[in-house]
């Protein structure tokens, strides 16, 4: 009798221990993540392409599409649509800056994206953009548009006058 008293004191001993702690372990958590939690707000920028030009001639395309994270107590402050801006931002990285279509394809995505954000945030008083994450990053040739164009469809000679 006296040992079944024992251990049902002993059972609720440690019931009330791992309470206890689960308790305690969930309120140091909670004040840890509240004081260092960051609300940030995430967007899309549309699918665009910048021409690549070389010697005047359009020689591919970039196709682009990005996500990006904002900070949100500086987003209340601002009235207009961030994904512009983006845009606006990639469209002048890579515009007129090659003069080689090898080296559109090898782009290191990290240092332009730095580049980006640095420039959109540039455009406000705090920093806005947090982060850019690739949706999409393709460089087409216009080679390629044309064959794509025009498959499936014979080729005929202009008409002699």
């Amino acid at each position: 009798m006296i040992r079944i008293v024992l251990i049902g004191l002993w059972i609720c001993g440690v019931a009330l221990g791992s309470l206890y702690f689960a308790v305690w372990q969930n309120s140091a958590t909670a004040a840890v993540s509240s004081q260092s939690k960051d609300v940030l707000d995430f967007g899309k920028t549309d699918s665009f392409s910048v021409p690549i030009i070389l010697d005047g001639a359009v020689e591919g395309y970039i196709v682009v599409q990005l996500g990006y994270t904002l900070d949100s107590r500086v987003k209340a402050m601002v009235t207009v649509p961030v994904a512009p801006f983006i845009n606006d931002e990639i469209f002048r990285q890579f515009y007129g800056r090659f003069s080689d279509v090898k080296d559109v394809q090898k782009v290191e995505f990290a240092s332009v994206k730095q580049s980006v954000i640095d420039g959109v945030n540039a455009k406000f008083p705090e920093p806005l953009v947090r982060d850019l994450l690739i949706e999409q990053f393709n460089y087409i040739t216009a080679k390629e548009i044309r064959d794509q164009n025009t498959k499936g469809l014979s080729r005929q000679a202009p008409a002699a006058p």
